[in-house]
């Protein structure tokens, strides 16, 4: 019975550990994707600079609740990594080659 406890006390503890990740990867992975999103968005947008930077500004608030959703519903951590890290790294390159 006491094994069956601790274990139960182990997968209580990986959970909220993993609720606490996905925390952290919400809040600041998802701030540097929206960001790099944002800034990509005003280079590529085919309007004047003021309007491109207004609509990537006002497009980032909904960007970035979804990114947060997104982690949330991913299963993996992996996955979730990969995602985030990848298409901010990938936009980060776009916007080199851009300028």
């Amino acid at each position: 019975m006491a094994t069956n406890k601790k274990s139960s006390d182990e997968d209580l503890t990986r959970y909220r550990w993993e609720v606490f990740g996905r925390c952290l990867i919400a809040i600041f992975g998802g701030y540097v994707f929206t960001i790099a999103l944002s800034i990509f968005l005003t280079q590529v947008l085919p309007v004047a600079k003021s309007s491109a930077v207004m609509t990537a500004n006002l497009l980032s608030f909904a960007i970035y609740t979804i990114a947060i959703i997104w982690v949330f519903s991913v299963k993996e951590f992996r996955q979730l990594w990969w995602g985030l890290a990848g298409s901010a790294i990938f936009l980060a390159l776009v916007l080199l080659f851009l300028e």
